[in-house]
């Protein structure tokens, strides 16, 4: 048996050193542009430069040889499914006018405004022309969103530009492809038909395969653990299928497919999106890597010599401003705005893959119609410019316009539960204090949207995608992760001071949490409080509240318990450290913004619980009849458990009061308040060691990490059996109401 090698011994290992090495160096530029917070793109067109033949001459991409194409086509159509994944139909009839009209009126303007420059300058056929129009309709969102974040414009600026880099990218690439099927086949009569096979065949593939992809998700086929690997074969077998029938269709039915399964959202897209970003980033580096390292200097020059310059000017300073000026005639948008929107337009991305795919594809070809090299350098030449000259000038321009924000000054608070919403409406200050929710619980998210606060359905341990593509996180500037978990606390609190800094990260860690406060990244707050849903208990129900405190000097908070929270100073507001002095903070003039818990712990205690009349012979079966009674009031809490810990107590420190009064007591991980029942013994139960029987019980049950209310309870009820009147009365009652009633006077 005999076979023809598709590439000699050496060509073969420098074809895979040449993908491996690209795939390798992408991830590691990627991963150094996102710890610099620089654009991605920049990194990467720097290192496909310096590592290709016009550099170090480390990286040969045409090693590849006649599977370049293949590998970038493919690359390229797994990036439109995961764009695709993320279109909302619904966001776009949300967004506003401007955006609305870019992406219709700006996207013709832009199309058909370069390539009328195109054909002008180059003179080059005019379906060419259009085509290379459409490969710069696209604003990346891969470098809008670092640059927004960068240069801190105003939040309705940063919303027009960051959603129309969002939904631009399918809009722009359906317009390339029909560009691209319409120069390949030459236009005209004869190219009609393969031309609309081609937009048939993709769309009717496409839309089958992407509700295929979806209807076994909904059916429940695919395994959870499976998912996303099914999904990424989903595409490819798509991209394959179309490519199989007829070639440069594979694109198409991939985004058609990607917006099938967006749209219908089953229940797995969030897990999907999440490991498809993954993937895109990892083929984003090692695509950008392979075509800019084929770049040669020549092309540019010949480009600039041709009149490259004029259409650049045309582009930037001539096509962009008109977009802006038609897509927001009759909006309150004023001259400053506009001017900012007409400046900031960075191409990203999939311009440069498309326009390298073209390429390559046309360069194939006999007679390709066009310069493939044109196509390309004109296109990497606006992505150079946009990106390069508006990134770094973007800001100095916002702040002459006086269109920059202050510094990040927002907080994001990860925990939308009652304590955590209480909060944020107690910090919010109209166009001064922004504060955004986060929260995985759908049902918390959805009642703070109802009361009319900033929420977000997102996971705060995904910190570095959240921070870079969320735009609502644009000003955040603190983060304070207030949920029930510590570990989990502690973990948010790392993952968020990579993005930002340890002084801006904020999270609730108890005083008798095991972790060092050196070994802790961040600040711990709110340690001498409960946990986050035991305070939110105490709110709904009106025993704590939100106070704020204008500080004088030699003021001093009032007697009471009251908890420190924030300072607010001027627009700048701060949390209070763990172990700050208040005093050593605070100035005249500042807000102190404090929880006051009320008092009565005891009675709040006793309007949850009930009155017992038990008969027990020993101590381990007033336990078992506790337990019993408390299992029998709250049906989540789990009787043996709680008949355990009793018995636990006991062998370790007997709760006897005294006087005849015994104060059995736990903690119950299944509560978010505190109860406390009253039982009266028939007969008195006498104890070893103790001078009286047991006749009379308190028997508590707190929240587990509501020491400081646990402990006022106890407290309290020894404060109120001090007295031998007050004892008798409340021994002599006969229901709850009469303790009340005796402990009440």
């Amino acid at each position: 048996m005999s076979y023809t090698p598709i590439l000699a011994v050496g060509g073969t290992q420098d074809a895979l050193w040449a993908l491996c090495f690209a795939v390798g160096g992408g991830c590691l530029l990627t991963i150094l542009s996102r710890r610099l917070h620089l654009p991605t793109i920049v990194l990467l067109l720097l290192g496909g430069f310096a590592l290709g033949p016009e550099g170090l001459d480390v990286l040969h991409p045409n090693a590849l040889g006649n599977f370049l194409p293949m590998v970038v086509s493919l690359a390229v159509g797994l990036i439109l499914f995961e764009g695709a994944l993320t279109l909302d139909l619904k966001e776009f009839k949300q967004t506003s006018t401007v955006i609305k009209r870019l992406l219709t009126v700006g996207v013709l303007i832009t199309w058909l405004g370069s390539g009328l420059t195109a054909y002008i300058v180059f003179d080059t056929s005019p379906s060419f022309a259009l085509l290379m129009g459409s490969l710069i309709i696209v604003t990346g969102p891969t470098v809008i969103v670092p640059l927004l974040r960068r240069i801190r414009v105003q939040q309705k600026l940063g919303s027009i530009l960051h959603w129309e880099g969002v939904l631009i990218d399918t809009i722009g690439v359906f317009t390339a492809i029909l560009c691209f099927e319409w120069v390949v086949e030459g236009g005209g009569a004869v190219a009609l038909p393969n031309f609309l096979i081609r937009i048939i065949g993709g769309a009717v593939i496409g839309g089958v395969g992407g509700y295929l992809i979806y209807w076994m998700m909904r059916k429940n086929w695919i395994p959870d653990n499976m998912v996303n690997a099914f999904a990424l074969a989903g595409a490819m077998l798509i991209f394959g299928a179309t490519e199989l029938i007829k070639p440069e269709a594979g694109l198409l039915s991939v985004t058609v497919a990607g917006m099938i399964v967006g749209i219908k959202k089953p229940r797995q897209l969030r897990e999907i999106k999440a490991f498809k970003a993954e993937i895109v980033d990892l083929l984003i580096g090692m695509l950008f890597l392979l075509l800019v390292a084929r770049l040669e200097l020549q092309q540019f020059i010949d480009f600039f010599e041709m009149g490259g310059g004029w259409v650049l000017f045309s582009v930037i300073l001539l096509i962009r401003p008109i977009s802006i000026a038609a897509s927001s005639w009759g909006t309150p948008l004023n001259i400053r705005e506009k001017a900012l929107l007409s400046w900031v337009a960075p191409r990203g991305v999939v311009a440069a893959s498309m326009a390298s795919l073209f390429a390559l594809s046309l360069s194939s070809k006999e007679n390709p119609v066009g310069d493939p090299a044109l196509l390309e350098s004109f296109v990497y030449s606006v992505i150079c410019a946009t990106v390069l000259i508006q990134g770094l000038s973007a800001g100095i321009f916002a702040k002459i316009l006086g269109l920059q924000r202050p510094a990040p000054n927002d907080w994001v608070i990860i925990g939308a539960h009652h304590f955590g919403r209480e909060l944020a409406r107690k910090l919010m200050r109209k166009d001064e204090q922004h504060v955004l929710l986060l929260d995985t619980n759908a049902r918390n998210i959805a009642l703070a949207k109802k009361e009319g606060l900033p929420a977000l359905h997102r996971d705060g341990m995904e910190a570095e995608k959240l921070y870079e593509n969320e735009q609502a996180l644009f000003g955040a500037g603190y983060v304070l992760a207030l949920t029930d978990n510590v570990e989990l606390n502690q973990l948010l609190m790392q993952r968020w001071a990579e993005e930002l800094n340890s002084e801006s990260v904020f999270g609730w860690i108890p005083l008798d949490s095991p972790t060092e406060e050196d070994q802790l990244t961040g600040q711990s707050v709110f340690g001498d409080l409960s946990r986050p849903a035991v305070i939110g208990s105490e709110l709904l129900q009106g025993e704590s509240s939100f106070e704020t405190v204008l500080w004088e000097e030699g003021k001093s908070l009032a007697s009471g318990d009251w908890h420190p929270l924030f300072i607010r100073r001027g627009k700048q507001l701060k949390a209070i450290a763990q172990d700050a002095s208040l005093k050593e903070l605070v100035k005249p003039e500042d807000e102190v913004i404090c929880l006051r818990r009320a008092e009565g712990f005891l009675l709040r205690a006793l309007y949850s619980g009930g009155f017992l009349h038990l008969e027990c012979e020993s101590i381990e079966s007033l336990y078992a009849q506790l337990a019993y009674a408390a299992t029998a009031h709250v049906p989540t809490i789990l009787q043996n458990q709680v008949l355990e810990d009793l018995n636990e107590q006991g062998r370790i420190f007997p709760a006897f009061l005294g006087h005849g009064v015994a104060i059995p007591h736990v903690y119950c991980g299944d509560l978010d308040y505190r109860i406390c029942f009253v039982a009266n013994l028939k007969h008195g139960l006498t104890i070893p060691g103790q001078d009286e029987a047991i006749d009379f019980v308190f028997f508590i049950i707190s929240p587990k990490g509501d020491s400081e209310g646990h402990l006022a309870t106890l407290a309290e009820i020894a404060k109120n059996c001090r007295t031998e009147r007050l004892r008798n009365q409340i021994k002599g009652a006969e229901s709850i109401d009469e303790v009340i009633a005796a402990i009440s006077e």
